[in-house]
């Protein structure tokens, strides 16, 4: 459908927001009006009525899903274009932006992620020397009880980019409105309230309102602000209630506590010494962090905003870039995504004019645990003065039952836009067929009945022909959806569910643990440790152990008075399992701990005649194509682990397995979770199990909210209570998880439905105690249906949520297919997966499944860990030199090299080894080729989010050395090499032959990339180098070129791509090995893939 045809099915407010495309626009847009039509409708209008070019739009969304929603709208409206619109999550434009101009961050200095461990013994630190009597020390069995809020806390600081500098002076700025308005409220309510305390408190809020409080940032409302205006609120209800007085109390319950000596005083008062206290403790936080260059989780967005900030050249760089901003659900933003909007569009040449539109609806603000901020709306309002609001009220995806139900529940909140601003009316106009609507509360006897009563609705619905990816069940916890699978389960509806395991729970890792503490006992001469661990893990069936053989041991040991091992290390089936255990032993304390690790877990071996079975037990290849269910979870979980132990290595040096042991058990004797997001059931033709907060942007024809008592949802809903509170013009996350959040994310259930909509509660809970139905359902229009028949008896269906945990594992329908849908989605591919997919001499497809695709955990070689760390050095020499204008002493250079190498896992014989190696070759390139760096050139170039295609081909790459000639509009890429010098790109031996046949592919697929691109396809790559550090054998640095590339050559390479794309699609891996493993047996698999034979 063009542009035009689209245009005029618009209806009148979305024409308002796609034709009014300068100066800053906020679209107020409720749940099913057609606001991701309009973003994309709007954005061709830019291309359509202005000179821009499609990067200079900057598009903000929330989610990946979102952001392709958007691009695929975009594609069918003006095409190819849509791809070189810059679409971002915000996530991904800061990564970007610190990916594009890495020389505005850390100096060119290498700062590495810090876990979770990590931050906990910083803090402790931190606490370890505070004051005895300090607010935030206290103590309980020998941890500190704070703890954990303090850590939440500095995230919290963190993701909205405060400084340490700006939260004090925040403080300070809640001091001085506090001397004034806190005298003015202990004074009031030191009396009873009565009528005439109202008259007392309108005397006030004039008085409170003009403080104006000196604010560190403009984004912030002050707090003498957020006080007078909640307490005016306080007084108009005052004025409408017949007894005055009740509005008033109940504001005093909100804002007022008392001291020490019982005098009313403000609850922000009290916070303000625990406050300053973490204040302190941020400081020092951020102090020991820089000095261990090391970066937690929460620090990308707080460094992007600062270096917006303080970097002139970059802030009009960004600006002179993105003329035309637009945000998608404005209400989730928090403050450190507030200031990158602020400073992207705080330019003196449009004054308070910048073209940003953005798009939210504030009954929809759901994410306040992620220390977004509802309040944004209404601050931009502030910020753009001549801002034009457009609302949205026709509603195509809900009938009018769903609607008037939903409008009941929302009109129930606070602080709502239709309350704040007068020419804001959000009453939505259903044009969905209203045929076949259905909408009711159903109120059941007990949890057993609710759920019985639930899987046996969705069940007649499937069973009547209904899709079963129509109907969605939605909870606001993830263990009501838990307690209903079994039920589900029951009645055999297929689901689909994304639910969080701890990976130290997973049966894979508890068993690579245990022979991991066995290992290290007798590597430490306990032998009675030993045996005491050993009879748990031979017992599990992957040691393939016979009852009767650990029956004769046992018994063996017991009359003997012998120990396990003594008796297994002469019993005919266990000799060589006893050896294999004794050699481990043996390099325990030497061998690098993720070379240990493979050992252990069988992908390598000892040279033994024994390898380790754990392997070829948890990941059969014939279980991959049966059922992938088990394989991907206990992949994905030992994948999960073995990332986080690489994050903890900051903490260790030469680490060996008795540290990796160590760093469970740490783990988990502070209580943190290693989580793997994994998906259970089917993605297509499933019933969707979701979150409240999961459901957001999605719909279905018939929606089960479970659960709708007042305990869950309303007024009695226990929230975990925290030790620090921040003050109320800081609305971070710890001030989330509130009444009127938990009725926003119920309407936000609601609004999912399209024609049907159950809503459903039991009178008790599970333990007999008696429950009420959500207190904001209580005058719905609603009917209310009591049903006393459940469908099912509840001995049956507790016996099936018992042997739900069985199947949960493995689902007979899983296919391979089914578990790698999502991965497929999000696939990219890269020079090197292509090279691994068509290198038949190292295993093709079936490799580049296991290792590219599934990423099956393994440790990399002392090579490859060499050539990371000399790959490293480079960077940063080059990211040194864009940083500082000039080049970086060699020695630091050196010393870079030698700190990346301390970083790897080497015996302490290859470290030395690599050290004199790479040492000795840095300095004979430095000679060589230092002098030809530039500061124009850029290091890692980064294109994970440059969303390049080749028609439909998802590309990825990072590129070692990047330069732009500005004026001919041409690229020279620079790709270092380690390991043995090329000189021709066809002569040698077969395997330096079929290297270079792979170094050629991956130039050319760089020029693909680079062509491709959405912020350099107006380039072109005239030249691909390939530098090699070291020197070749007569001691010279050299590089082998490639330029004048065939059109034939760049056109087959095309093909090739393509077809290897589509065998991945298709996970079609076929077997390469009859192929001649030689560079003639690549070629003619090539051929094949072109001809499609194979």
């Amino acid at each position: 459908m063009d542009f035009t045809t689209r245009y005029q099915n618009l209806n009148e407010a979305q024409r308002k927001a796609v034709d009014t495309i300068d100066g800053p626009v906020m679209v107020v847009a409720g749940p099913g009006t057609g606001k991701t039509e309009l973003l994309s409708m709007r954005a061709a209008n830019i291309l359509r009525k202005t000179d821009e070019l499609p990067e200079n739009i900057l598009c903000l969304t929330f989610t990946e899903s979102g952001s392709v929603a958007m691009q695929k709208r975009l594609t069918s409206i003006i095409g190819r274009d849509a791809y070189n619109v810059s679409i971002y999550t915000f996530h991904a434009f800061g990564t970007e932006i610190m990916s594009r101009y890495r020389e505005y961050f850390f100096r060119g200095a290498e700062f590495r992620p810090a876990d979770q461990l990590s931050i906990h013994r910083i803090v402790t630190s931190i606490l370890d020397d505070l004051p005895y009597d300090d607010p935030l020390r206290s103590k309980m069995n020998g941890s500190y009880t704070a703890i954990g809020d303090i850590i939440k806390a500095i995230s919290d600081l963190k993701r909205a980019s405060l400084t340490d500098a700006e939260f004090s002076a925040l403080l300070d700025a809640t001091d001085e409105a506090l001397d004034i308005a806190g005298a003015l409220i202990t004074d009031v309510f030191s009396d009873r309230i009565s009528k005439t305390t109202r008259d007392r408190l309108a005397d006030i809020v004039p008085k409170i309102a003009s403080v104006r409080e000196k604010m560190p940032l403009d984004t912030l409302q002050p707090l003498s602000e957020v006080l007078s205006n909640s307490l005016q609120h306080a007084i108009d209800e005052a004025d409408a209630h017949p007894k005055v007085t009740p509005p008033l109390t109940a504001w005093k319950k909100e804002w007022v506590t008392v001291d020490a000596e019982r005098r009313p005083i403000l609850k922000v008062a009290k916070y303000q010494p625990k406050l300053r206290s973490l204040a302190h403790i941020y400081s020092q936080y951020l102090a020991i962090m820089q000095a261990a260059e090391l970066i937690d989780f929460d620090d990308m967005i707080m460094q992007v905003v600062h270096a917006i900030e303080v970097n002139p050249d970059l802030r009009y760089e960004l600006q002179e870039k993105y003329h035309y901003i637009m945000v998608d659900e404005f209400q989730d933003t928090n403050l450190a995504q507030m200031r990158i909007l602020r400073n992207l569009t705080n330019n003196p040449v449009v004054e308070d004019a910048p073209n940003i539109l953005v798009v939210g609806d504030d009954d929809q603000a759901i994410y306040g645990f992620q220390g977004a901020e509802v309040g944004n709306i209404i601050k931009f309002n502030q910020l753009y003065p001549g801002v034009r609001r457009i609302t949205l009220r026709d509603n195509y995806r809900s009938v009018a039952p769903v609607l008037t139900g939903a409008r009941e529940v929302i009109i129930q909140a606070s602080e709502r836009l239709e309350n704040i601003l007068p020419d804001v009316d959000k009453t939505l106009t259903p044009h969905a067929e209203t045929e076949a609507a259905k909408t009711e509360i159903i109120e059941l006897l007990t949890p057993d009945a609710e759920r019985a009563w639930v899987a046996h609705e969705i069940k007649s619905l499937v069973e009547s022909g209904v899709a079963a990816e129509s109907i969605a069940v939605i909870s606001r916890q993830h263990k009501d959806l838990v307690a209903l699978l079994g039920y589900l389960a029951d009645k055999k509806v297929p689901i689909s569910y994304d639910r969080r395991d701890n990976v130290l729970d997973d049966e894979a890792v508890l068993q690579l643990e245990r022979i991991g503490n066995i290992v290290v006992a007798l590597a430490s001469g306990d032998h009675s440790e030993a045996n005491a661990l050993l009879p748990e893990l031979l017992s599990h069936p992957a040691w393939n152990i016979s009852p009767t053989t650990l029956w004769e041991i046992s018994l063996k040991a017991s009359n003997t008075h012998q120990s396990w091992l003594e008796v297994m290390q002469h019993h005919e089936a266990m000799g060589e399992f006893w050896t294999w255990l004794q050699a481990c032993a043996k390099e325990a304390e030497h061998m690098p701990l993720e070379r240990m690790i493979d050992t252990l877990l069988g992908t390598t071996t000892l040279g033994a005649d024994y390898t380790s079975p754990l392997r070829e037990y948890f990941f059969p290849a014939s279980e991959l194509e049966k059922d992938a269910s088990r394989y991907i979870m206990h992949l994905e979980n030992l994948t999960a682990i073995r990332a986080k132990l690489r994050e903890h290595e900051v903490d260790m040096t030469t680490p060996r397995l008795a540290e990796f042991l160590g760093f469970i058990q740490q783990n988990r004797d502070t209580d943190t979770r290693i989580t793997s997001l994994r998906h259970v059931g089917q993605d297509s033709s499933a019933v969707q199990l979701l979150s409240a907060h999961s459901s957001k942007g999605l719909e279905f024809d018939h929606v089960f909210i479970v659960n709708a008592t007042d305990a869950m949802w309303g007024e009695k809903a226990r929230g975990r209570s925290d030790s620090i509170s921040f003050p109320p013009n800081l609305r971070l996350s710890r001030n989330a998880g509130t009444y009127d959040e938990r009725l926003r994310l119920f309407y936000v259930a609601m609004t999912r439905a399209r024609h049907t909509l159950h809503i459903s509660y039991s009178r008790e809970n599970d333990n007999a105690k008696e429950m009420l139905r959500a207190g904001f359902l209580v005058a719905s229009s609603l009917p209310v249906l009591t049903i006393t028949d459940p469908h099912a008896h509840s001995s049956h269906l507790q016996a099936a949520t018992q042997i739900w945990y069985a199947p949960i594992v493995s689902i007979p329908t899983s296919t391979m297919h089914d578990y790698l849908a999502p991965l497929l989605f999000r696939y990219k591919l890269s020079a090197t997966h292509v090279n691994t997919f068509i290198d038949v001499t190292h295993g093709g497809p079936q490799s580049f499944l296991l290792g590219s695709l599934l990423r099956f955990p393994s440790s990399p070689s002392p090579h490859a860990n060499y050539g990371t760390a000399v790959h490293a050095t480079l960077q940063r020499a080059h990211d040194y030199l864009r940083a500082h204008k000039s080049p970086q002493p060699e020695e630091d250079i050196l010393h870079e090299f030698e700190k990346s190498l301390d970083r790897m896992q080497f015996t302490d014989e290859e470290r030395i080894q690599y050290l004199q190696k790479g040492g000795a070759a840095l300095r004979t390139f430095l000679a060589a080729k230092y002098s030809q760096f530039s500061p124009e050139q850029q290091a890692e170039l980064d294109f994970k989010h440059q969303d390049v295609w080749l028609d439909e081909v998802h590309l990825t790459g990072k590129l070692d050395v990047v330069e732009f000639d500005r004026d001919a509009m041409t690229v020279t890429v620079t790709d270092y090499k380690t390991g043995g010098v090329l000189t021709s790109w066809d002569r040698g031996q077969d395997y330096q032959r079929v290297k270079a046949h792979k170094y050629r592919q991956q130039l050319l697929f760089y020029k693909l990339l680079i062509e491709h691109s959405r912020e350099w396809q107006r380039y072109t790559m005239t030249r691909g180098v390939l530098q090699f550090v070291e020197p070749n054998a007569a001691g010279h640095i050299v590089d082998l070129q490639l330029e004048d590339i065939a059109s034939e050559e760049l056109n087959r390479f095309r093909l090739l791509i393509k077809a290897v794309w589509q065998h991945i699609q298709e996970l079609n891996f076929p077997d390469t090995s009859e192929y001649e493993q030689s560079l003639a047996g690549i070629k003619q698999f090539e051929d094949d893939l072109l001809e499609g034979v194979i």
